[in-house]
């Protein structure tokens, strides 16, 4: 991974105002790192293409999947601090927007990492101890991280995972708001947790997902190799304990259920490219698709939204995609930029 710098010297470059202070720290960081000139290069390459489309507010997110897309080949070393405060994804004025767009473009070569923390002026411990790191996988694209522990996890499309920045010193907790895959190194004395939409999942030397979108009703966790222990978070009732190939699903109550067999490769196959809408209702697919494309899907008719899907696709472009599920449910579509519109024939 590329060494730290001032993205704001970026953002000044990329806008036509860099000093010359801006240009010789800019030069001497670029000699340092071949990769550096690689981040440099996406950032501008991004900033041509959204000039281009003349908006009146920079479309970060559909940047931030640009630059990824085009970085997608560097290797994950680690994780990045961007000094700013909030998502560098909302999108913002020109000016603000470069901002943005320079951390992305850094950002995309391994992972996001913004430092959050409190507002006013607490106690210097108090403020150190609520530092939090997050990670985040755009739309259409997939985030892969490694943490300090060793542990990997893989982001699914519109994803984020936060961690204290001192995760793996006391305690080894996380929070997922998406979908992740987790491959995690065990160790008795901390256990490895995934706090997602008032479940726990932890680790009991474990491969598993969790799928918490904030449209479902329950979460779903599912182990891949191990096993994993589940509960509903604050609920005093003993946890389920899963094991390999086992389903577990959260209730919002807190209520958990497990399913004794559970079709692994279908929950484990958007981490290899593909897409699965095994019982989905199309209106749910279309949640899907969007999130694994970039786009926006429309379905037309309650009727239409409520039938359900059953389909598997790798690495098939979009227009495959839609074209299949037109066939199955009778249905057409047609798109408008960055909008689909399903309706039935």
């Amino acid at each position: 991974m590329s060494d730290p710098f001032d993205w704001r010297v970026i953002d000044r470059h990329l806008a036509g105002e860099a000093s010359a202070e801006d240009a010789r720290a800019l030069e001497a960081w670029l000699a340092r790192d071949p990769r550096n000139t690689e981040l440099l290069n996406a950032a501008r390459a991004s900033g041509r293409v959204l000039d281009r489309h003349d908006e009146g507010e920079w479309n970060v997110d559909r940047a931030w999947s640009r630059v990824a897309a085009r970085m997608q080949d560097a290797r994950d070393a680690g994780v990045i601090p961007l000094p700013v405060r909030g998502s560098p994804r909302a999108a913002a004025s020109p000016r603000t927007g470069r901002v943005a767009l320079a951390t992305a473009a850094i950002a995309a070569a391994g992972v996001v990492a913004v430092i959050f923390t409190q507002r006013g002026a607490p106690h210097p411990d108090a403020a150190r101890a609520s530092r939090r790191l997050e990670v985040v996988a755009a739309v259409a694209q997939q985030t892969r991280v490694t943490l300090r522990d060793g542990t990997r996890v893989v982001l699914n499309a519109g994803s984020r995972l936060r961690y204290a920045d001192d995760f793996g010193r006391a305690d080894r907790d996380v929070e997922l708001d998406g979908e992740g895959y987790f491959d995690v190194v065990h160790d008795d004395a901390r256990p490895f947790r995934v706090h997602a939409r008032g479940s726990v999942a932890q680790d009991v030397g474990t491969r598993f997902v969790v799928r918490a979108y904030p449209e479902q009703r329950a979460v779903d966790v599912v182990v891949v190799h191990g096993a994993v222990s589940l509960h509903g978070e604050g609920v005093s009732s003993a946890p389920a304990l899963l094991a390999a190939g086992q389903h577990g699903r959260v209730e919002p109550t807190g209520m958990v259920t497990v399913v004794s067999e559970a079709d692994v490769d279908r929950w484990t196959e958007w981490t290899r490219g593909g897409v699965v809408l095994d019982g989905m209702t199309l209106g749910d697919a279309a949640l899907e698709l969007g999130r694994r494309f970039g786009v926006r899907v429309e379905v037309r008719g309650e009727g239409l939204a409520r039938r359900r899907v059953s389909a598997r696709f790798h690495d098939e472009p979009l227009p495959r995609v839609l074209d299949a599920l037109g066939v199955a449910l009778g249905a057409r579509w047609t798109r408008d930029g960055e909008r689909i519109v399903i309706t039935a024939e």
